[in-house]
C-alpha cells in the first residue's frame, strides 16, 4: 500500500487478478495495469449519482429490429 493506504493501480489490478485466477506475462503487465486504471476511471463516470436515469448509457442508445414480415 502506499502512504496514503489506497492501494496504487498496480496493487489494484495485483488484487484482482489473484482473486480471478489469471496471470499476466510480465510482458504485457504494465500495458494490462494501465488499461485496468483506465476502465476503473471510465466505470465511475458510467454510474455518477445523480445523473437523470435517461441519460443513463443503457437508455441513450436504441437497437431498432426491422423485420420485412412483420
Amino acid at each position: 500500500m502506499n502512504r496514503r493506504d489506497e492501494p496504487t493501480a498496480d496493487e489494484e489490478f495485483e488484487l484482482v487478478a489473484r482473486r480471478a485466477g489469471l496471470t499476466v506475462p510480465e510482458e504485457w503487465r504494465a500495458g494490462t495495469v494501465a488499461s485496468y486504471a483506465e476502465l476503473m476511471a471510465l466505470t465511475a463516470l458510467l454510474r455518477t449519482p445523480g445523473r437523470p436515469v435517461e441519460q443513463e448509457p443503457s437508455s441513450v442508445y436504441r437497437i431498432a429490429m426491422e423485420d420485412d414480415d412483420v
